[in-house]
């Protein structure tokens, strides 16, 4: 212990001196008394260590305290580690030695147990049924979980296949513990066919074709063959014979197959199996995609023929969500108005046509419309289109305008290299006159004429009563096409711009009271599905007041019902692990005559299975590179012995000072009171005041 002031220590004579010198001032009078001796000396001591106090003394105390070696074990938890003709070894005796090690290392260790599996987690006990491994993990893991204590060594059982995260070659344990490696499978290359990946889109449009894209491999089977067959319902889609040529085979397949029918699709992907074949559950694969009928219908209408209109066409037919249909104005059907999702006018109102019906039309029907202006449009009427499309002291005149991007847009994000393109474009031929809706439009590109940017909108949007539209006051689309062609060797810039524009104009807010919706739409079959439920009242303030519950219908029509549970002010519903397929869910809310239905997909998870050859190569580099050692499983029994022979696997102790302040310390508390309470009741005795 050391005693540690923070002033110097002659400061303790000063005390001394302030306690004997005002004890003497009180008692003098009475010192020939014992009694105030004594009195006297009491006060001395008391003042004397209240003063001494106030200097703040500390008092220093060391401690030590050995921590054990940490012992943490790792071990594979997944499917691949069965995928032998070790499996019963490994679920009996081995797990039975891994277990034991506690008992091998003996009370100077802390032993730890860890599944590693698609996550990381502490366990005493395996089953081999983790359908992902992710060895970089278990690193991260130990890292993370035991930073600050001492590990003494890692030892890692697995068969060094992994599937998800990075090479766990790169990794290293961040204190350099030595980390010993277990090899369990088998090494062998084993005569095998694999469907290694069969992937599609997540959706495909009807009437579309869409591509299945497939990696296959086979080893040990040179000169025979496989059939490989796509199936749905067991209605065979393609099949086709592949002949095998080497020891060592791979080849990627794509096949393109029909959207006949909307829904959701279930294929399945299946190779042959071949005489004396080590395992077939690696030989098929289940896809699913969805089949809509869902495109976008966009109409471009327009008032007489002009280059710009097949130039926007293009544009937008880029993305296949769009399905355009352009139409003379007055060849249009007003009736079929409401199967369009936006409208783009151009040139109209033109002098040629009364637009009046078609502009109400849409506008009844909720449909967001383009204004594009140009030297056909009758602009004198523009306003009846839009309020903010109206352009004063027109009097017929036209000028030409480049276009100037707009730094504070924010209605979307537009590519940089888009922007740079826009300002560089050669100028459009826009009406002159007073912009009415200059304050009201959200310009993306503004007008510039000569070297003059000026605040006149030439691209913007406007979003007023739940109408959206968007205006582009010019013609001359078609020289921005090709010139972006010549510059940039693609269409980029003006697809985007059409593009963003119209997706602008097709997203719409959603006003349901009612929502349900898995968290996600496709879910690996181990992972948990959750689903999310939204009520709202009349003020579409966010209530959980209502009971919602939700009905699960899978492939085979089976129906399971479930009650969400209330969270805060919304809903939520855990359904844990589903089977492999495709389901159909209705929710419905208490009290509440809106149905929501919808679909989700859970995927079989067979990336353990699809390799199976263990690489013990890796595991040689792991610990080579943490200074350990790399044995096979089976000589487990050795591993206690090997660990404890290992000086770097060590006890540490930790010297500490604790510095505690006398003033704190409770027996200095009592000290004092035992002294000024001794002094009191002597003068009380002797009958002092």
């Amino acid at each position: 212990m050391q005693l540690v002031l923070s002033s110097s220590w002659w400061f303790i004579l000063l005390c001394l001196g302030l306690g004997i010198g005002y004890s003497y001032l009180l008692y003098k009078p009475q010192f020939k008394d014992f009694s105030y001796k004594l009195m006297a000396v009491l006060r001395a001591i008391s003042v004397s260590l209240l003063a001494f106090f106030l200097l703040g003394p500390v008092l220093v105390r060391m401690s030590s305290e050995t921590e054990k070696p940490k012992i943490i074990m790792v071990l594979d938890n997944s499917e691949s580690v069965l995928s032998n003709n070790k499996a019963n070894y490994y679920k009996d005796a081995f797990l039975k030695s891994w277990y034991a090690m506690p008992a091998e290392l003996g009370d100077d260790y802390d032993v730890e147990f860890i599944n590693m599996g698609g996550e990381i987690k502490i366990s005493d006990s395996a089953d081999f049924k983790a359908k992902k491994t992710n060895i970089g993990a278990a690193f991260d893991y130990i890292n993370n979980t035991y930073a600050k204590q001492n590990i003494g060594a890692v030892v890692m059982a697995t068969d060094g296949i992994y599937n998800r995260g990075t090479n766990p070659s790169y990794k290293t344990i961040n204190n350099h513990s030595p980390v010993y490696t277990l090899g369990m499978g088998d090494t062998a290359l084993k005569k095998d066919v694999i469907l290694k990946s069969a992937n599609t889109n997540a959706i495909a449009y009807l009437n579309n074709s869409f591509p299945v894209e497939l990696n296959l491999s086979a080893y040990e089977c040179s000169g025979q063959s496989t059939t490989l067959t796509i199936s749905e319902n067991g209605k065979t889609l393609h099949s086709q014979v592949l002949t095998i040529d080497k020891k060592d085979y791979f080849k990627s397949i794509t096949i393109n197959l029909d959207a006949a029918q909307p829904g959701t699709k279930h294929l399945t992907v299946i190779l042959s199996t071949i005489k004396g074949e080590h395992s077939i559950i690696n030989n098929k694969k289940d896809v699913f995609i969805e089949i809509i009928d869902g495109r976008e219908k966009i109409l471009l209408t327009y008032g007489g023929p002009h280059p710009d209109i097949g130039a926007i066409k293009e544009a937008i037919s880029v993305n296949k969500n769009y399905e355009v249909i352009s139409i003379q104005a007055n060849e249009l059907n007003l009736s079929d108005i409401s199967k369009y999702s936006v409208a783009i006018l151009y040139q109209i109102p033109s002098r040629t046509y009364n637009s009046a019906n078609l502009i109400k039309t849409l506008r009844s029907n909720n449909i967001p419309i383009w204004i594009i202006a140009g030297n056909q449009t009758s602009i004198e009427q523009l306003s009846t289109v839009s309020a903010m499309a109206k352009i004063d002291k027109h009097q017929g005149r036209f000028n030409e305008a480049q276009a100037s991007f707009n730094a504070t847009f924010n209605a979307f994000t537009v590519d940089e290299n888009t922007r740079q393109t826009l300002n560089a474009l050669p100028p459009l031929n826009v009406p002159y006159g007073q912009y009415a809706g200059t304050e009201m439009i959200e310009p993306m590109a503004y007008q510039k004429i000569g070297s003059v940017v000026t605040s006149l909108p030439l691209w913007g949007f406007t979003n007023q009563n739940n109408e959206k539209t968007a205006y582009l006051f010019g013609e001359g689309f078609w020289k921005w096409r090709m010139l972006d062609f010549v510059e940039n060797e693609s269409h980029f810039a003006t697809n985007e711009l059409v593009g963003k524009t119209i997706q602008y104009l097709t997203v719409k807010e959603d006003k349901r009271k009612f929502r349900v919706y898995p968290v996600k739409n496709v879910y690996e079959e181990d992972e948990s599905v959750r689903f999310i439920a939204e009520l709202y009242n009349a003020s579409y303030e966010l209530i959980n007041t209502n009971e919602v519950k939700l009905s699960l219908i899978n492939e085979a029509k089976q129906v399971y019902n479930y009650t969400f549970s209330k969270n805060d002010r919304s809903y939520s519903l855990e359904l844990g692990l589903l089977p492999p397929g495709a389901y159909n869910f209705t929710a419905k809310a208490e009290g509440i005559n809106e149905t929501v239905s919808g679909r989700l997909i859970v995927t079989a998870l067979q990336t353990e299975l699809v390799n199976t050859r263990a690489d013990f190569g890796l595991l040689r580099d792991i610990s080579n590179k943490h200074k350990g050692e790399f044995m096979p499983a089976s000589d487990i029994a050795k591993l206690a012995n090997k660990i404890k022979a290992n000086t770097a696997v060590t006890a540490v102790t930790y010297n500490e000072k604790k510095p505690d302040e006398l003033i704190s310390l409770k027996w200095v508390f009592f000290l004092l009171l035992l002294l000024i309470s001794a002094e009191w009741f002597i003068r009380k005795y002797e009958g002092a005041y």
